[in-house]
């Protein structure tokens, strides 16, 4: 009767979970869509004749190469991930783990941060191993994938700070203008310093369920990082990091080859649009409409035309999109293929 009760006790909130989640997922959907109809609504005849055009005419063996690069950083990601795993004694060979990378890749595109534990329960379910040890090793990639997008954010501002003061100085009056560039940034910089201070002391002394949360996901970035300073093949980790990276990079700066209007933008303006990019697909579930409007934001500072941009964006977001479908599922059809091996064979690195 105990257990029974527990069970009853238990489902309410496993439903409050899923509805959790469904609503979320519903939420960034439709938010998605509402951009898409937002940019649509105001496109005169003319916008939509010149978005047509760049997407026919727009050359795709660059978006090809673009597209086998970014396999090649998947790749890459898969091989990294034997280090930390490695570390705790799992071993575990590349075709499993680079079919649960894109396996999880593609359960981000119907799920927000689903990935990461979907590649995880495929090889515990697969490999027999615990998913809180392959879930923990995760983590750790995250913490240092997190540093360095912080520092691609931070080199993108300097690279291109002229070009955001002046963004900055039409959308914020003359003071901006007048103000010099290094009373600015120290500026930015003490306000940034405080504001942290202030909210890691709110964090520290508050029992707020927000607090409490954010603690424990600090807690777990600190572990996350202390693991790697403990992992075997350190070296081996941070060159696949780097890799990694600047696949991610150089994937983008090739689809910029792709249309006339768009070979002019320099690198710094290329790393704008990564950034800015790929933290729309973090705001909105795969970038929906998020995607090409934050790569026509970043372009037409550039000079580049609206139209074009926002067209530029959706040829991207659909090539990038459409790889991670595409060789997500046939790694969920290889999956059971791989693992009809003996085990001893799927041990083989």
């Amino acid at each position: 009767m105990g257990d029974l009760s527990r069970r009853k006790n238990q489902h309410p909130s496993i439903l409050n979970k899923k509805l959790k989640s469904a609503l979320q997922v519903l939420f960034s959907l439709a938010l998605g869509f509402f951009l898409i109809w937002f940019i649509y609504k105001d496109l005169t005849e003319e916008d939509k004749a010149n978005m047509v055009n760049s997407i026919k005419e727009a050359n795709y063996w660059w978006i090809v190469a673009s597209t086998l690069v970014a396999i090649l950083s998947h790749i890459f990601r898969a091989y990294r991930w034997k280090y930390p795993l490695e570390s705790l004694g799992i071993k575990i060979n590349m075709a499993n783990r680079f079919s649960a990378v894109m396996i999880g890749y593609l359960a981000n595109l119907a799920f927000p941060r689903l990935g990461e534990v979907t590649r995880c329960a495929v090889l515990s379910r697969y490999q027999k191993q615990p998913f809180e040890k392959l879930f923990g090793t995760v983590i750790a990639e995250r913490v240092v994938d997190a540093v360095i997008l912080l520092g691609l954010i931070v080199l993108a501002v300097v690279l291109q700070f002229g070009i955001l003061r002046d963004f900055l100085a039409d959308t914020g009056g003359r003071l901006m203008a007048k103000t010099s560039t290094f009373i600015f940034l120290g500026v930015a910089g003490v306000i940034g310093v405080i504001g942290l201070f202030v909210f890691w002391k709110f964090i520290q002394n508050s029992d707020h369920p927000f607090a409490l949360k954010m603690k424990d996901r600090i807690m777990g970035l600190v572990d996350g990082l202390a693991s790697i300073k403990r992992m075997d093949g350190q070296a081996g980790f941070y060159l696949h990091t780097f890799l990694i990276w600047a696949c991610y990079v150089l994937m983008f700066v090739l689809t910029f080859q792709s249309l006339p209007e768009t070979q002019a933008v320099p690198f710094g303006g290329m790393l704008a649009s990564f950034v800015l990019g790929g933290l729309s697909i973090v705001a909105v579930q795969g970038g929906l409409g998020a995607y090409p409007l934050a790569i026509m934001v970043i372009l037409a500072l550039y000079g580049v035309e609206s139209s074009v941009g926002y067209a530029f964006g959706w040829i991207v977001w659909t090539a990038q999109t459409a790889m991670i479908i595409l060789v997500g599922f046939i790694a969920m059809l290889a999956m059971p293929l791989i693992n009809t091996a003996s085990p001893e064979e799927a041990l083989e690195p």
